[in-house]
């Protein structure tokens, strides 16, 4: 093999190198994000979830259902610090 393709290889085992670190780092980065705002949204459906029970009860729990939407907009990380102790 001659310098000029030894030197060639060399570099593109660096560049492949270099874009597994990047998307390794990426993965890892991107995962705690994913978590989050999947945590989020089934605190969104649990708070709408419990809406739809409130009011297709006899009679419709129409006050509650507008407290847990309220709460909802309000703060909507309560339910899930609450979940998580």
């Amino acid at each position: 093999m001659s310098s000029d393709q030894n030197s060639l290889t060399q570099t593109e085992e660096r560049v492949e190198t270099r874009s597994l670190r990047t998307v390794t780092t990426l993965d890892r980065m991107t995962e705690p994000i994913a978590k989050e705002l999947n945590e989020c949204l089934c605190v969104i459906v649990v708070n709408a979830s419990t809406c739809l029970r409130m009011l297709a009860a006899e009679p419709p729990n129409v006050e509650g259902a507008r407290e847990t939407a309220r709460r909802a907009i309000r703060d909507p990380t309560v339910q899930r610090k609450q979940s998580h102790g």
